[in-house]
């Protein structure tokens, strides 16, 4: 059984939003629920992300693939009926009690085709008309889908949304300020053995500097990158186009003459 209290704890405590995803699944899959997908109904510009059907999921990607090509995020009528209601509902009764087009019947009844049953949608509003859904089934059936279920899940979903959200506008963040790092020359140097798996003595002996200018250099790095350790300053300035590593090979390593 999920415990509200203990998913708010871990995902509030999670690292990245990646680890909020899988405790969210993990939640899902204890209430009978092991498929969903989490939209940007509408553009979010306090993310910097534009609208988007399945931001995060694990609908199978045939459907996935079927779903985009056909253009039925444009006809589909449940994150239509998310614009009329702030209340979780499911799938079924918008079969059974909306007026739906041909097309609109064809999405449903394919996506029940795609072994998506008991499906369940969660309209979620924030700051300046910002709107985001999560829709919600099972590959196998049989999950409940009752009241208390359905606010269950609802609670989930904002949790899954608050928490989710937070950590991709500090990754949104992150990744602007780290545009904007610098590196010197000399910091490039020793980066660029340290990524080759060199020691700070070794570097020392290798570009003909002390071993305290080395570590003085390294703590400037890791300032900059807002890194503990090596290994992860190292990552952030690849990733960001700061040193490549393949140039390693070009420097020359200075001969030292034995006295």
């Amino acid at each position: 059984m999920v415990c509200l209290e203990q998913f708010i704890k871990e995902t509030n405590a999670a690292a990245t939003a990646e680890q909020v995803y899988l405790l969210f699944e993990k939640a899902l899959k204890e209430l009978g629920f092991d498929r969903f997908c989490y939209s940007l109904i509408t553009d979010h510009p306090s993310l910097g992300l534009e609208a988007g059907h399945g931001v995060m999921r694990n609908y199978s990607e045939d459907w996935m693939k079927h779903y985009s090509g056909k253009g039925y995020e444009k006809i589909d009528p449940v994150p239509k009926y998310c614009f009329a209601t702030n209340k979780p509902f499911t799938w079924e009764w918008v079969v059974n009690s909306l007026e739906l087009s041909n097309d609109e019947k064809k999405v449903m009844n394919e996506a029940r085709e795609a072994k998506l049953y008991n499906g369940i949608a969660v309209p979620m509003y924030g700051i300046n008309g910002e709107m985001a859904g999560i829709g919600i089934a099972s590959s196998s059936g049989g999950a409940d889908t009752d009241k208390d279920t359905l606010c269950k899940i609802r609670a989930l979903c904002f949790q899954f949304h608050l928490a989710y959200t937070e950590k991709e506008a500090e990754a949104v963040a992150e990744a602007e300020r780290l545009c904007r790092v610098t590196l010197t020359d000399r910091e490039k140097e020793i980066l660029l053995w340290a990524a080759e798996g060199k020691s700070d003595p070794a570097i020392a002996e290798i570009i003909g500097i002390s071993y305290p200018t080395v570590r003085y250099h390294m703590n400037n790095i890791f300032k900059k990158f807002n890194a503990n350790e090596r290994s992860f300053a190292i990552v952030k300035a690849i990733r960001h186009g700061l040193i490549l590593p393949s140039f390693v090979s070009d420097i020359p390593t200075p001969i030292r003459l034995v006295r």
